[in-house]
């Protein structure tokens, strides 16, 4: 592409040679739909068959046969009409695409969740943000704590949902709103005592192995040890099986390997084996769940999806 050379010419002497075309080369049609007079019209086409001729040694480009009557396009005038027709379609189209990007209502958005997004509050996000962005790609990845933090700050991802007691650590880079608050249920064996209990309290753990995915990576749970030493006792975590998903935790429940104590969000995945009981009102095992991004981010996009987020949640973001 020569854009030196095309920058010589004008888009509206495109735009005048077409309407002319329109008007079956008739220069006086033509003039009045454009709204000027003819003498401009008549100039600007013979400006544009010279800047086409230019750098031509045999012969000079004419884009109309003026020999006839009515006039007719020539060869060349033919040639050039089909290539700027297509042209001047990608231009309205690069138009019509650049102010819907400015709206946010195309483009492309990653998003990096948990389980928990994916269980809880996903459906209705997704649900919402495509009946009014359906030309806007949404990207889901589930990817783990460590994972979701550099994707984030390297910009793998647009925005994540994090779970925390609180985000006061959080980098000054980042932007960070919560939108609810997570609880947690006892998980047991369908045929665990546990099952005719209404809630469960700390101390009915005191005889249980209990199932807790790994500390290391989810530090949050080492409040449910601390807990259960401030209730008295040292909890006994089964340390020969180790997992850090729901649907796997679920399973080695439903095998009988042990009790958990997970987010209220699995009793959605309804496990065949397992129930669910609260945990008693005095167990303060809560934790927030917030989405959190990039603060120099402008993109539409994150904004209109952050909006969404806002109204289902009924949050300040």
């Amino acid at each position: 592409m020569e854009l030196q050379q095309l920058s010589r010419f004008e888009l509206r002497q495109i735009c005048y040679f077409v309407a002319l075309v329109q008007a079956e080369n008739n220069f006086t049609v033509a003039a009045q739909r454009l709204g000027i007079k003819q003498p401009p019209l008549t100039q600007r086409i013979q400006a544009l068959e010279e800047l086409l001729s230019a750098g031509q040694i045999a012969s000079t480009v004419k884009l109309f046969d003026r020999s006839t009557r009515p006039i007719r396009l020539t060869a060349a005038g033919q040639v050039f009409l089909e290539e700027v027709q297509q042209a001047l379609l990608h231009l309205d189209r690069a138009i019509v695409r650049s102010q819907q990007a400015s709206q946010g209502q195309i483009g492309h958005l990653v998003v990096g969740m948990t389980n928990f997004i994916a269980n809880s509050l996903l459906p209705d996000i997704v649900q919402q943000f495509q009946q009014r962005f359906p030309n806007v790609t949404l990207e889901m990845w589930e990817v783990t704590v460590e994972q979701r933090w550099h994707m984030l700050k390297q910009r793998q991802v647009d925005v994540i949902f994090e779970q925390a007691e609180n985000f006061d650590h959080i980098d000054q880079a980042l932007m960070f709103q919560p939108i609810l608050q997570e609880h947690f249920v006892l998980v047991a064996a369908a045929q665990h005592r546990f099952a005719m209990q209404d809630q469960v309290s700390l101390k009915d753990l005191q005889t249980e192995k209990i199932i807790l995915p790994p500390v290391e990576i989810f530090p949050f749970y080492q409040k449910v040890i601390t807990l259960c030493q401030d209730a008295g006792f040292e909890p006994t975590i089964l340390k020969n099986v180790v997992a850090t998903g729901a649907v796997t935790l679920l399973s080695l429940v439903a095998a009988g390997l042990g009790v958990s104590i997970l987010p209220n969000h699995v009793e959605s995945l309804q496990r065949k084996g397992v129930i669910y009981r609260p945990l008693a009102a005095t167990v303060p095992l809560t934790r927030q769940v917030a989405v959190v991004w990039r603060q120099n981010d402008s993109s539409i996009v994150l904004h209109q999806f952050l909006q969404v987020i806002q109204e289902i949640t009924n949050s300040s973001l």
